[in-house]
Parts: C-alpha cells; structure tokens; sequence
C-alpha cells in the first residue's frame, strides 16, 4: 500500500480535554478527507474572524493518537468511502467503526501573524491564535461550488519527536464535522449589529444584559454590557435560548442556539430554532431572514 510515515505522538491526545466530537458517519468523513486531504493547500481564520485570513495545509490526520502523514495510508471502497486507516510505524488498520478520535495536524503558522497591521494583529492577540479551546475554522476551495469549511477547535500545540516533522512546531485540531458547509464566498460577510438579548440556560441560570454585536451564517456573536459581568458558564455545545427583543410585540424573538464558543465577556451562539405558537421549531427561510433583518435594522 505504498509507504505512509505512520508515527506515534508522544503522549495520546488529550481527549478529556476537547469537546466531544460530533458522530463520524460515513459521509462526513468522506467529505472531510476528500476536500480536507493530506498535503493540499487550504486557507483558514482564527477564532471566526473571516477579516482574518491565512494559508496553511494538513499535515496528518490523527486516528485515536495515532498519526498518518499521506492519503495512501487510507483503505476505501469502490464507492470512496473510508474503510481502514493504517497508522503508526507498524500501518496499524483501524477501522472507521472503531474511530473514538478523528484529529487534524496543521504547522504553526503563528508567524503569519507578522505580516498582519497593527489593529488586526491586535484582534486576535499575539500568538494566541493557538492557544488550547481557540477556534480555527478551514476553508477548501471546491471548484464552482464556492467554499467549503469545516469549523475546528484547538486541542494542544505539539513538537513531533520524529517521523518527516520531527522537531517542528505542529497544531493538533479536533473537526466538528457537523459544520461541514459549501458556502459562497461573495455572501459570508460579518455584519455588525447592537441589539439587545438576554441569554437563559436551560436550568434557569440567565445572563445580564447583553448585545449581540454581530452575525455571520446561522450564527451570532453575544457580548455582555456591563465590563464587570461575565457571561454565564457554558460548554460548546450547550444548549441555551436567546431573548431578542428588537422594541416591538411582532419582533420580539425567543430562539433557541447551540453554544459554539464562550469566553468570559462573549460567546457565539449557532441559531437552531425559533418559538412559535408555544413550542420550538427549526426556522423556516423566511423566519430567518427576517429575524437577521431585523437585527441589522435595529435602532
């Protein structure tokens, strides 16, 4: 099957310490390997500032601590989905059944940060672009399809003891596979806005006041009004429910989110269903567009 590189990191990756990752199923993973391969150039952003945009490209995948530096160290069926990853110095076969950890090594591209002006550099902060529970989201270029991306959080910056990167400064990302998106370049811009929302926990714990300061895709940055407050404690993932009143009885929104990242004085929120008549469901297409517009008109 030809030479793979397989090698093992020093020490398991730590898995207690990242988000559980979402299901791979076969689909996703094939998306994920085929538009995400070993050794093609892809372009990313830290922390979901599309402002902010740098190369860079996958080293290895990492299969339960394990890693596999080519694309050939795969097994797939006739249809190319994947079957067997063979891993490590020996080509140990996992099969995807058997898949606990699916990981991504990229370099350490923190110097890139160098040829940033003075206010971008300082957006994301010196050097802490990969720092551990920071998010790094990919962008592959899929043809006349647009964009794909693929949202990922950092799980620990690593120096490899050997194999073909030994002694050079690597990046370990754990994908959500659920934010697998095709998305058209020209429309994903951010858009600020100021308007007002409270953000409630599903056991009853509720934050102070709040704004939410912008929004891109299906998804809204909150940040807390008064410098002495702190968002309440959540995990990536949580679920939790936004109450948007834009000033009117028909623009007043109960909306239920999923938690993507929280900081002490901001979190983004993935927007997932709206109230309606008592109970929550998905947003219908106009719902949500209606609800956007009626956060970029406020005030």
């Amino acid at each position: 099957m030809g030479k793979h590189f397989g090698h093992r990191w020093s020490r398991k990756p730590p898995t207690e310490e990242v988000a559980p990752q979402g299901r791979l199923d076969h689909g996703r993973l094939k998306t994920l390997v085929d538009f995400f391969p070993i050794g093609k150039k892809l372009r990313y952003y830290p922390d979901f500032r599309k402002e902010i945009v740098f190369d860079t490209f996958v080293v290895a995948y990492c299969v339960n601590g394990d890693f596999l530096y080519s694309g050939e160290a795969i097994e797939r069926d006739f249809q190319g989905y994947p079957l067997v990853f063979y891993t490590g110095a020996n080509e140990q076969p996992v099969n995807v059944a058997d898949i606990a950890l699916f990981q991504l090594l990229v370099p350490d591209t923190s110097d890139l940060e160098l040829k940033l002006d003075y206010q971008r550099r300082a957006l994301i902060g010196r050097g802490q672009q990969f720092k551990q529970g920071n998010f790094i989201s990919l962008i592959s270029n899929v043809g006349g399809k647009g964009l794909l991306s693929l949202d990922t959080e950092v799980a620990q910056q690593v120096v490899l003891r050997d194999g073909p990167y030994a002694r050079t400064g690597m990046v370990l990302l754990t994908p959500y596979p659920d934010t697998l998106a095709v998305s058209d370049q020209r429309r994903e811009a951010r858009a600020k806005t100021h308007a007002p929302v409270t953000v409630a926990l599903p056991e009853g714990t509720v934050s102070g006041p709040c704004t939410i300061v912008d929004m891109s895709g299906g998804a809204v940055r909150i940040r807390v009004r008064d410098r002495d407050a702190a968002m309440p404690e959540m995990h990536n993932g949580d679920e939790v429910f936004l109450d948007i009143d834009l000033g009117a009885a028909d623009r007043h929104y109960i909306v239920k989110g999923s938690v993507m990242k929280r900081v002490p004085e901001t979190c983004v929120i993935r927007l997932e269903g709206l109230l309606k008549n008592g109970r929550i469901g998905r947003f219908e297409p106009l719902e949500l567009l209606e609800l956007k517009a009626g956060l970029l008109n406020y005030g």
